[in-house]
């Protein structure tokens, strides 16, 4: 497991930011260039397993899902 936080291709003109890993999940940011999505694919081969992306937006609806869930369960 590579040391975090991290990026590349360097620290000085980054395309990809690995700023936390915990457990499955993996928090970053990338420069919106096509370079970058490259350093997306290094990402699988430094981890070892298959990776997939999700923007701000993706996670802010299944964090409002989930607390709609759980509100309607009264918790």
């Amino acid at each position: 497991m590579p040391l975090v936080p991290f990026s590349l291709p360097s620290d000085d003109d980054w395309l990809l930011k690995i700023i936390a890993i915990q457990d499955r999940f993996v928090l970053g940011l990338y420069r919106r260039e096509m370079k970058a999505i490259s350093y997306l694919g290094k990402i699988e081969k430094l981890l070892g397993v298959p990776t997939t992306t999700r923007n701000w937006n993706t996670i802010e609806k299944v964090t409002k899902i989930l607390q709609d869930s759980q509100d309607a369960k009264g918790f």
